[in-house]
């Protein structure tokens, strides 16, 4: 942990560092917030880049800084013969166009998008994997809901504990808060043949229509965000529009530019 903490210290103390691409996610991000230099890492902006496991990360630099940074592929997804052009064209759009960001694509294998909630909502992005923002309340870099627009996935659970950890942010009031939420990709999230039947009875949908559905908060499910084959971009931290009726999420501002 130290050692890690350290080398993400440098890396933003270092003038000459533009970028930084965390390799992968896996788990311990978490342990890494106390060893880090809160006034060095706001001084000093730079274009972090991973997903998963890094939302720690992400959220912490948002916490202490006006800092956009993407929650995209780490430098493992972008040299990895399975990721997705789509994964690269999108990644590549944030990090070196000088044009406004515009919309998050759908899925270019299925443009299906389910709208839970209708409405517009507008705000700065926050969110990331669902069970590490969970793992943000009660501590300093708390996740910070109200006004924004508040995308989740996650991968690996039944649908009764997505039902239990969306729950949990409910009842902190982080959902109700949102001027949006964007629920993405869901990978291996539902039933299990090796659970009990009783545990087997909801959907994903099933559980956002009644976790989140009467929050009269507008949610959309189905952008490719997270860990699926395909996944875009998303600037964290971003100013962004979520038309859920359209079932559209349009990053209003342009995010960084190649100098």
């Amino acid at each position: 942990d130290e050692d890690r903490a350290a080398d993400l210290n440098a890396a933003y103390a270092d003038p000459e560092v533009r970028a930084i691409l965390c390799f992968q996610g896996g788990y311990g991000s978490s342990r890494l917030i106390p060893l880090l230099d809160r006034e060095v890492i706001a001084a000093n902006p730079k274009a972090l880049c991973g997903y998963s496991d890094i939302t720690s990360l992400h959220l912490a630099v948002q916490a202490w800084s006006k800092t956009i940074t993407f929650y995209s592929n780490g430098a493992n997804g972008v040299g990895a013969r399975e990721t997705s052009d789509f994964s690269k064209a999108t990644m590549h759009r944030a990090l070196f166009s000088d044009e406004v960001y515009g919309e998050i694509p759908a899925n270019p294998d299925d443009r299906w998008v389910r709208t839970i909630t209708g409405g517009k909502g507008q705000g700065r992005l926050t969110g990331g994997c669902l069970t590490l923002v969970q793992a943000t309340l009660g501590t300093d870099i708390e996740i910070q809901t109200e006004g924004r627009i508040l995308y989740l996935e996650d991968l690996d659970m039944h649908a009764y504990t997505l039902d239990t950890v969306l729950t949990h942010l409910r009842n902190a009031g982080k959902l109700e808060a949102a001027a949006g939420i964007v629920i993405g990709e869901m990978k291996n999230v539902g039933w299990r043949e090796d659970f009990a039947s009783f545990m087997q009875d909801l959907s994903i949908e099933d559980v956002l229509e009644e976790v989140i559905g009467p929050l009269g908060v507008p949610c959309i499910y189905g952008l490719p965000i997270g860990h699926g084959k395909h996944h875009a971009t998303v600037p964290h931290g971003a100013m962004a529009t979520l038309d859920a009726d359209a079932g559209t999420l349009v990053v209003d501002e342009v995010v960084t530019a190649d100098e």
